[in-house]
C-alpha cells in the first residue's frame, strides 16, 4: 500500500508545474465563446472562429513547450537556451488572436492594436519569458583548469605563428615585425588572463576575432589584388594591424575589468609576465 501511494506521489505534477498547466488551461476555456460562431454565425463568422480557435491552440503549445523547456533550462546548471523563443512567440500570437477579436466589434484600428498589445504584454507578465542566454560551462578545476589553459595558449600561439610565417615569407622587416609585436602582444595579454580562467575563458571571443580579421588581412597581403600596388597593399595592412591591435588590447582591458579586476592589477601582471623575458641571466 505504501509503495502504491510512493509511486503515485511520484507521478503527480509538481505544484509549480500544475499551476501553470492550470492557468493554461483556464485560459482556454475563454474561447468557448467562439464555438458559438461555430453554430449560429455566418460563413465569415465560422471562417473567422476557426482562425482564432487555431491561433488560440498553437499560441497555447507554444507557451506549453517553452515552460517546459524553461524547467529544464533551470535544472541544468550548463543549459543552453532554446534556439525559438516559445513563450514569446506564444504571447505575440495570443495579441494577435485578441486584435482581431477587437477588430469585429471596433472600426478604427488603434483600440483593437492596443488591445492586442495589452494581451501580449500580460501573456509574458503570466508565463515569462524565454532564456535568452545560455549558461556558462563550468570550468575545470584541480589540473584540468591548467590543463585547459594551457592548451588554450598553445591553440593561440599556433594560428598567430602560422600567420607570422606567412607574413615573413614577403621579407619585408617592417611588416613581419610589427606582426612579431602583434603576436606577443596577444599572447602577453593571455597569459596575464591565465591566472584566472574565467577571465581567459571571457577573452575567447575576442581571441579568435582578431585571429580570424589577422588571417584575411595576411591573406590579402600575400595574394595581393589585380590592379593592386604592393605599397598600397602594405600600408593598408600596417594600418589595419594597428586598429585592430589598438582594438583588441581595449577589449581585454574591459573585459578584465567586468571580471571585478582593475587596470592596476592588469598592469601588475602585464608587468609580471615581461620580466622572466627581460631578465639578464
Amino acid at each position: 500500500m505504501t509503495r502504491a501511494l510512493h509511486h503515485n506521489r511520484s507521478s503527480e505534477v509538481p505544484p509549480c508545474h500544475a499551476d501553470t498547466d492550470s492557468g493554461l488551461n483556464i485560459l482556454f476555456l475563454a474561447a468557448f465563446p467562439l464555438f458559438a460562431w461555430l453554430f449560429q454565425g455566418s460563413f465569415t463568422g465560422i471562417a473567422t472562429a476557426m482562425v482564432e480557435l487555431w491561433l488560440l491552440s498553437v499560441a497555447l503549445r507554444l507557451i506549453s513547450t517553452g515552460q517546459r523547456l524553461h524547467r529544464q533550462y533551470d535544472a541544468n546548471p550548463t543549459a543552453r537556451a532554446p534556439r525559438v523563443p516559445r513563450k514569446l512567440l506564444g504571447s505575440v500570437l495570443m495579441g494577435i488572436m485578441v486584435m482581431l477579436l477587437a477588430g469585429h466589434h471596433f472600426h478604427a484600428l488603434m483600440v483593437p492594436l492596443v488591445l492586442g498589445t495589452v494581451a501580449a504584454l500580460l501573456s509574458l507578465a503570466a508565463f515569462g519569458i524565454d532564456p535568452l542566454r545560455h549558461k556558462p560551462a563550468p570550468m575545470a578545476q584541480g589540473n584540468d583548469d591548467r590543463e585547459t589553459v594551457l592548451l588554450t595558449l598553445e591553440r593561440t600561439d599556433h594560428a598567430l605563428a602560422q600567420i607570422a610565417d606567412r607574413v615573413a615569407m614577403l621579407e619585408d622587416a617592417e611588416i613581419t615585425r610589427r606582426t612579431e609585436a602583434a603576436r606577443t602582444l596577444v599572447m602577453r595579454l593571455m597569459r596575464s588572463f591565465s591566472r584566472d580562467p574565467q577571465s581567459l575563458q571571457r577573452l575567447d571571443r575576442p581571441v579568435a576575432k582578431f585571429i580570424g580579421l589577422l588571417d584575411a588581412e595576411a591573406n590579402r597581403l600575400c595574394t595581393g589584388a589585380p590592379g593592386e600596388s604592393s605599397i598600397f597593399a602594405r600600408r593598408r595592412y600596417i594600418a589595419k594591424l594597428d586598429v585592430m591591435t589598438e582594438s583588441f588590447e581595449t577589449s581585454a582591458r574591459k573585459t578584465r575589468v567586468r571580471g571585478d579586476k582593475d587596470a592596476f592589477e592588469l598592469e601588475a601582471d602585464l608587468l609580471l609576465d615581461r620580466m622572466p623575458q627581460n631578465n639578464v641571466a
